[in-house]
């Protein structure tokens, strides 16, 4: 199967249960290039992760979240940057917050430690 029709299908597949701001997230999320470096699947192996200094977070882990693991701590830190991920401030509020929509679909629950 040709690389792009599968990309579009996985985007697809993926997207099927998301409401329009999730959606619009992911689709912000690709265009603006967090996925060269947190990964298409936010996991934190994209292409440019093995070139970091500090390894890119899995946005799917609760945990991975220093600032907070809502919405609108997520925009905040998008905005602003967190840790080594710089600040993006030429992403609207609203942009910020619909990529935070979606990783927030995105997370996994922290596991608990015994």
């Amino acid at each position: 199967m040709r690389p792009a029709l599968l990309l579009v299908m996985t985007i697809a597949f993926a997207t099927a249960g998301c409401t329009s701001a999730e959606r619009r997230g992911q689709q912000l999320y690709a265009e603006r290039g967090c996925a060269v470096c947190h990964g298409a699947d936010a996991r934190g192996h994209g292409p440019a992760a093995t070139r970091l200094d500090t390894a890119p977070l899995d946005l799917t882990q609760v945990r991975a979240y220093r600032q907070g693991a809502s919405q609108d701590e997520i925009a905040a830190s998008i905005r602003n940057g967190s840790g080594a991920m710089p600040a993006f401030r030429d992403l609207s509020g609203p942009e910020a917050s619909d990529i935070a929509a979606w990783l927030v679909s995105l997370q996994q629950p922290a596991t608990r430690q015994p």
